[in-house]
């Protein structure tokens, strides 16, 4: 409704329409005191134009320029000559015609023209409509306004998560090109499959992810294309345990987010230092609650920070995208033994197909 309002085309139906039902309303009101509806239809409709001046310039000037900027004080100052040079005129039109036309026999002219009550009542008479159409023109204001911010903030956090999401991709880049160096420098048979593996994830990246969410049974298989390409490289020396159960596929995450975790792990678990290597990795989405357990041996060498540094890129990326995407509706821990980090995050992803739905996805 007040969209149809703020539209363009449809102000001067709804201007028409803020009047005739103003005319209406204190037609009924004052006409019913005699039943003399059509004299009192015939007064309004006279002494309009005092009403509509005073309100059409305080919603198109005095409003905008001094009431929306906060400057109140100027607008008091102009708003008060304003209102009693209209209500003086009302005053004069009403006891110069409409007294004489319909109640002369009353003897009007006992009563001054300035006599200050008869002034107020027609200052009360005037400011009414006026008081009515700036609440209206005020509820309409700041709709406008928070329906702007919310667009912007919309467009700030859209612009945010692009950023976010364009890190990844060098930093998954960086990380892949190292493990087939390393394939390549000892002259493994292996580089070609390395390479082959990269190609489907670019193409995966550049153009399976240009929207921002994913079906959670692409996501896995894509981190399953990622498992795959660093067991290439670390061979036997590493042991990866994978399992999932997930009761619909086709649900949806923000794409790529998982990535950064398995990333990590590999990272840090797979270390020359550690003579048993391993990673364990766990998915489970039920009934759209999310839980992916992924845990990593640690060499004893590592820092207690490590996982968590500032240099850290792929794990601070995925904090701020949870919270743009999931605020106060996931858990994200980071746990850290003598001999193992452990991560554990929870989402409840039923929110995700209203945030499409509000979004336009």
């Amino acid at each position: 409704m007040i969209d149809k309002i703020l539209n363009s085309k449809n102000r001067l139906y709804y201007h028409v329409l803020f009047w005739v039902v103003y005319v209406a309303i204190y037609t009924l009101m004052y006409g019913g005191y005699e039943d003399h509806y059509w004299q009192e239809f015939q007064a309004l409709l006279f002494l309009l134009p005092w009403k509509i001046i005073p309100t059409y310039i305080t919603l198109y000037y005095l409003m905008p320029k001094y009431l929306y900027p906060k400057k109140t004080w100027q607008y008091i100052a102009l708003s008060l000559p304003l209102a009693l040079t209209m209500a003086l005129i009302n005053r004069y039109m009403a006891w110069t015609y409409i007294y004489p036309w319909f109640y002369a026999e009353e003897q009007y002219w006992q009563t001054p023209m300035l006599y200050l009550p008869k002034v107020l009542s027609s200052l009360v008479s005037v400011y009414s409509p006026v008081f009515v159409a700036m609440a209206i023109k005020l509820q309409l204001f700041y709709y406008q306004k928070d329906k702007i911010n919310k667009e912007l903030e919309k467009e700030k956090v859209a612009t945010e998560l692009k950023f976010l999401k364009a890190q990844i991709h060098p930093h998954f880049l960086f990380n892949t090109l190292n493990s087939i160096y390393s394939l390549s420098l000892s002259k493994s048979k292996k580089t070609p499959e390395a390479v082959l593996g990269l190609s489907k994830f670019l193409d995966y990246m550049l153009y399976e992810c240009n929207d921002r969410f994913i079906s959670i049974g692409r996501e896995w298989e894509q981190l399953m294309n990622l498992i795959a390409l660093e067991r290439l490289r670390y061979g036997d020396n590493l042991s990866v345990n994978v399992s999932h159960a997930i009761d619909n596929k086709e649900s949806l995450i923000p794409s790529l987010l998982l990535l950064p975790f398995v990333e990590n792990a590999f990272k840090h678990g797979a270390d020359n230092e550690i003579e048993d290597s391993w990673i364990n990795i766990d998915l489970k989405l039920l009934k759209q609650q999310l839980v992916f357990l992924i845990e990593n041996s640690k060499s004893a060498a590592q820092p207690e920070d490590s996982l968590d540094a500032d240099k850290n890129i792929g794990l601070k990326n995925v904090r701020r995208r949870l919270d743009l995407f999931f605020p106060e509706k996931y858990d994200l821990k980071v746990m850290e033994e003598e001999g193992s980090f452990l991560v554990k995050l929870n989402i409840d992803l039923r929110g995700v197909a209203e945030l499409r739905k509000n979004e336009g996805i």
